[in-house]
C-alpha cells in the first residue's frame, strides 16, 4: 500500500508517504502559513518517494479536533486530491495521533495513561483519555470539548500529558499537572499511519463525498440545540 498522511489541524504542519517499509516525513511547527506549506510538503514526499498521485492507495488525514481554519485547509486539500485521482480517504482523530506523536516522540514504553489535549480557544481544551500497553494504544473516552477544570472528574489515573491544551495547566487538578506534562508536542501526521494501516486493511476507506471534518465543538452545540427543541 503506498498512503499519503496529511496533517494541518494544529500549529504543526506535516505530510508523510507509507510505502511498503519506507517511511518520508516533512513536518514544520509554524503558525498561518498552512495554505502555502502543505501541498509544496505533499509534492516533496511524492518526488522523494518516486510515486505520483495516481500510485496512492489512500489519503489518510486528520479530520480534527483542531483549529477551524487548519481543518478546513486540510479537508479542502484532501477533497481536492481525492476527487481529482480518485482516491478513497480516511479521516482520522487529531487527538489519537497526537497520542502516537507521543509515544514515538517520547519512547514511551508500556502501562501508561495519555491524556492528549489542544487548545480549543474560549477558555475550552480538546481532549481524550487512552491506555498504552504491551505496544497497543486503547482509547478510554472520546474525543471531548469541554472546560478544563471538567478533566478533575473525568482522568481516572495519572499519567502523561501532551499537547497545547495545557496552556490551561493551572486551572487543572493538581493531582493530574504532575512533571510528566509536554505542552509543545503536536499531532504529525506520519503517525497517522498507526491509526490508517490496519483500517485500510479492512477496507474500511471512504469515497470522500463522505467524509467529514470534526468540528467538535460546533457537534455538541447541535446537540444542545436539539433537546432544547
Amino acid at each position: 500500500m503506498n498512503i499519503l498522511a496529511i496533517d494541518t489541524t494544529t500549529t504543526s504542519c506535516s505530510a508523510a508517504l507509507h510505502t511498503g517499509s519506507d517511511l518520508i516525513a516533512k513536518c514544520k511547527i509554524i503558525e498561518r502559513s498552512h495554505t502555502k506549506l502543505i501541498l509544496p510538503m505533499i509534492d516533496e514526499v511524492l518526488s522523494d518517494g518516486g510515486l505520483t498521485l495516481s500510485q496512492i492507495t489512500c489519503i489518510a488525514f486528520t479530520a480534527g479536533p483542531g483549529s477551524f481554519t487548519g481543518i478546513r485547509i486540510g479537508f479542502g486539500v484532501v477533497q481536492g486530491l481525492a476527487f481529482g485521482a480518485d482516491i478513497p480517504v480516511l479521516p482520522v482523530s487529531s487527538l489519537e495521533t497526537l497520542a502516537y506523536t507521543a509515544i514515538r516522540k517520547l519512547q514511551i514504553k508500556n502501562n501508561i495513561h495519555i491524556v492528549p489535549m489542544l487548545d480549543a480557544r474560549m477558555s475550552e481544551i480538546y481532549w481524550a483519555q487512552f491506555s498504552y500497553d504491551s505496544g497497543i494504544l486503547i482509547r478510554t473516552n472520546p474525543d471531548c470539548v469541554s472546560a478544563p477544570e471538567t478533566l478533575k472528574n473525568e482522568i481516572k489515573n495519572r499519567g502523561i500529558m501532551i499537547g497545547d491544551g495545557l496552556n490551561y495547566s493551572e486551572r487543572i487538578s493538581n493531582e493530574f499537572t504532575t512533571d510528566a506534562t509536554h505542552i509543545n508536542l503536536f499531532p504529525e501526521a506520519q503517525d497517522i499511519f498507526n491509526i490508517a494501516q490496519p483500517l485500510i486493511k479492512k477496507n474500511v476507506a471512504i469515497d470522500i463525498r463522505n467524509a467529514n471534518p470534526i468540528y467538535l465543538r460546533n457537534q455538541i452545540m447541535w446537540e444542545k440545540r436539539k433537546k432544547l427543541r
